[in-house]
């Protein structure tokens, strides 16, 4: 079972970043926002060290 931070912090906004390419909905600032939050979700996730 995911983490709920791995999905929030990844497979959400990639779900968004999707919908975004497919209907064109957002336009260039809400993709420039999810890529930033999905870098930043990666930035934030502990390595297997800091989890235990």
């Amino acid at each position: 079972m995911a983490r709920l931070g791995f999905v929030i912090e990844l497979l959400l906004p990639l779900a968004l970043l999707a919908v975004n390419a497919v209907l064109g909905y957002g336009g260039i600032l809400v993709t420039i926002v999810l890529l930033v939050w999905i870098a930043t979700g990666i930035l934030l996730t502990p390595t297997p060290d800091e989890e235990h």
